[in-house]
């Protein structure tokens, strides 16, 4: 009999510690915390491992990389004359020389806000000369 009453009291004391770890982490105002994943295609999966093929057979890295941003991505931007890229992984350091009258502190924001958005693996440093 005291077997079984030792037996029952370790049984309800590790539910009680089980049932305790499940709470997890929460912030001020009671939501849990989340990470996004990357808007890659592949749930985040290219920026954790650039060796895997993007949609179009191509293999993520840094040449191709600044091929899409410079042919593709900074076009979309009006008012570039000249794009230099440079890469220190997890850097991406790009520098742009505006057309006359073009203003800057736009064509910074711009081509700041759509690289970041299509290039989430890098931190996107734009410089306007």
């Amino acid at each position: 009999m005291r077997s079984k009453r030792l037996m029952l009291g370790a049984i309800t004391l590790m539910t009680a510690i089980s049932l305790t770890a499940c709470g997890g982490n929460k912030d001020a105002t009671n939501h849990y915390n989340a990470n996004s994943y990357g808007h890659d295609g592949y749930l985040g999966l290219s920026n954790s491992n650039p060796h895997l093929p993007n949609r179009n057979g191509n293999f993520l890295n840094q040449n191709d990389d600044g091929n899409f941003a410079q042919r593709q991505l900074l076009q979309q931007v009006s008012g570039i004359k000249r794009v230099n890229i440079m890469f220190r992984t997890p850097d991406m350091d790009v520098t742009i020389t505006p057309k006359p009258g073009v203003n800057k502190a736009r064509l910074k924001r711009e081509a700041t806000a759509v690289l970041k958005k299509n290039m989430p693996r890098y931190d996107v440093h734009v410089k306007v000369t």
